[in-house]
């Protein structure tokens, strides 16, 4: 199995472990976060690996690149799965998906509404959203939550970018004073996905159930 694992990496990537780091940071969910310890410790993945620092590089460039697009397409994208048959229902759960994390963030019962707070606390909120090295608080949704509660698009670029920097470095920190950390760290964030998603996906079905019985 795991001599399978390696060749699937090995053919895709080339062993190019810069390659990879910058391919796989753009993921989203993974990120910068999944994208650092698995350049650290790729030699179980490819035939080498990266140093923390250069992990932290070239996942940075990757997980940044995708910023300006996100926030230029987020809305135009949106409207139109929105009005497809196949994507509509998906489009619309990832937007209340979205309200719901704005909301959380402004403070606002009202999800439905731009919000409020002043400019400059919705920078920090997102800044703070995006600089916790968590699953779910990334970049990919950092940027869709400062777009929706208004936040031009400079401040998007500027504010999610420096969020993830304070996000990779904290990472890198901690690989740095915590060296055995490295053949593991990968795998606690990939179980950190699972749990997180399996919240998600609970909470969902639970705040779903509730909602139909109300209307019955």
């Amino acid at each position: 199995m795991t001599e399978l694992i390696h060749n699937v990496f090995a053919s895709i990537f080339g062993n190019n472990v810069a390659l990879a780091t910058i391919l796989i940071s753009m993921i989203p969910i993974i990120e910068i976060r999944g994208a650092i310890p698995f350049a650290t410790n790729s030699g179980f993945w490819l035939n080498n690996s990266l140093s923390n620092w250069a992990a932290f590089g070239w996942g940075l460039l990757g997980s940044s690149a995708i910023v300006p697009i996100i926030a230029l397409l987020f809305f135009p994208v949106m409207k139109w799965l929105k009005r497809t048959r196949l994507f509509g229902k998906l489009a619309n759960g990832i937007e209340n998906r979205i309200k719901g994390k704005a909301a959380n963030i402004e403070g606002s019962e009202e999800k439905s509404k731009r919000f409020s707070k002043p400019y400059w606390k919705k920078i920090l909120a997102v800044l703070i959203f995006v600089a916790v090295p968590l699953p779910l608080t990334g970049v990919w949704t950092g940027t869709c939550i400062a777009v929706f509660i208004g936040l031009d698009y400079i401040s998007t670029c500027i504010t999610v970018i420096l969020g993830n920097v304070i996000a990779g470095f904290l990472i890198t920190l901690i690989l740095e004073l915590f060296p055995w950390l490295n053949d593991w760290l990968f795998y606690i964030f990939i179980v950190l996905i699972i749990i997180v998603v399996a919240y998600e996906l609970i909470r969902h079905f639970i705040n779903k159930k509730k909602n139909t019985e109300q209307k019955q």
